[in-house]
């Protein structure tokens, strides 16, 4: 696989991801507009709709691509998706909000009561615009993905700017409701899209029996996998477990937010990745190469931002562009950034996916959630509050050194390949400067 052969898709799989870059810098201006704990709150319901959006996409939406070479298939493909995915997206957020009160017993406070009163009415726009991200990245259409994104992101971006304006401050429901409005426009123009380029039928030799042997392990994966990744807020509120406990999910998510650059980097590339490993499935030595490039220019690429982080501009961002009660943030988001460099190799799993190694990416997720989980409970009992961040590492060199471990079992990766990119970098500027 050659860089520039793939380089328009690159691109705008790259603007996309700039997209969230741009979202993160615009939370600073939100976080300095309002307090640790509207910034918890909003952060507990946003994580909460995310989790669910994933395990949607991982019981219902991931057959799309896996199985989705077979043109003949695809509008039976279609139909088995949108089917479990509208099921799931509503049936499960209901559930959560009729037993609200129980949930919040459970998780040792009234929070939650306040966070699914929106679930369900969010979820009816999350429906299209999941389906929609799954089908453009099935045919590699990224740029479509990134005006899905551009809309959304855009039209939240425009109503917080409305409520900074006029009341300065950013309560809870102000973010919700820029969250509401950016997920209605982006949904309808999914919608949209949706009906313009997919069929749904029931002609295709795809069985759903089939397809949900396949989805069924990578529900279970997803249930575990994006347990800490989204849910570690609600984990580390439960272990807290005090009236303080909302703020210091405050202070976390601060420092959350800017690490979501780094995991939102890696979602991309394992955007391009896995499709790409699926379409070449039965050439060995392609999905080597596409595996071993993507894993070292993020390796590379964090490395660098890691270091730079780390020798004073993370204390630049969090001492200059956040308020005061916001600054000890910098030692959540410190301790995070250590996660960056098993982030890439945290990717593979989706190889691991593509060459049907299902299983071992159950229980490697299932190993790195439980393990992490104590963790936080332990550390919270023990150790200043901004240690339970090493929950969030801890994962991650699990997922990351067990994929890597089994992929170079399986494919096959030459240590020296890790550090790849370099030399092709070099190599794509002297050909570009060539022509």
């Amino acid at each position: 696989m050659r860089v520039k052969d793939h380089l328009d898709k690159i691109s705008w799989s790259f603007a996309n991801r700039l997209i969230y870059l741009v979202w993160g810098l615009i939370n600073l201006v939100i976080i300095g507009h309002t307090d640790p704990y509207n910034i918890g709150l909003y952060f507990l319901f946003t994580q909460l709709i995310t989790y669910l959006a994933s395990v949607s996409d991982s019981f219902s939406l991931q057959g799309i691509i896996q199985f989705g070479n077979r043109l003949e298939d695809r509008p039976k493909l279609n139909s088995i998706a949108m089917l479990l995915q509208s099921f799931f997206l509503l049936f499960v957020p209901i559930i959560l909000f009729l037993f609200r009160h129980e949930f919040s017993n459970l998780l040792g406070g009234d929070d939650f009561i306040e966070v699914s009163y929106f679930l369900p009415l969010i979820s009816v726009f999350v429906i299209p615009r999941t389906f929609a991200y799954k089908i453009l990245a099935r045919d590699l259409e990224y740029k479509k993905s990134f005006f899905i994104d551009f809309i959304n992101f855009g039209i939240m971006t425009l109503v917080i700017g409305y409520y900074i304006v006029t009341k300065d401050f950013l309560f809870f429901s102000d973010l919700i409701i820029s969250y509401l409005i950016g997920s209605a426009t982006s949904g309808i123009y999914s919608a949209i899209l949706i009906i313009k380029k997919s069929s749904f039928g029931t002609n295709g030799i795809i069985t759903f029996r089939k397809y949900l042997n396949f989805a069924i392990p990578w529900t279970i994966h997803a249930i575990f996998y994006s347990s800490i990744k989204y849910l570690d807020v609600y984990a580390i509120s439960f272990a807290i477990n005090s009236k303080d406990s909302i703020k210091i999910v405050g202070l976390y998510s601060s420092a959350k937010i800017l690490f979501k650059v780094f995991e939102q980097i890696s979602d991309g590339v394992s955007a391009l990745v896995y499709p790409s490993a699926v379409k070449n499935i039965d050439y060995k030595d392609k999905v080597r190469s596409i595996m071993t490039k993507s894993t070292s220019f993020v390796l590379i690429l964090n490395i660098i931002i890691f270091t730079l982080l780390q020798i004073g501009v993370a204390d630049f961002i969090i001492y200059n562009f956040l308020p005061v009660k916001f600054h000890s943030s910098i030692d959540y988001f410190k301790i995070l950034l250590i996660a960056t460099l098993f982030l890439p190799f945290a990717s593979l799993n989706m190889i691991l996916t593509a060459i049907n190694k299902i299983k071992s990416v159950v229980y490697i997720s299932i190993i790195a959630a439980i393990t992490s989980l104590i963790s936080i409970f332990v550390i919270a009992q023990v150790a200043e509050y901004e240690f339970v961040s090493l929950g969030i590492v801890i994962y991650y060199i699990i997922i990351g050194l067990s994929s890597l471990y089994i992929v170079k079992k399986q494919l096959g990766f030459p240590i020296f390949d890790i550090f790849r990119a370099i030399p092709d970098t070099k190599n794509f500027i002297k050909d570009f400067y060539n022509k």
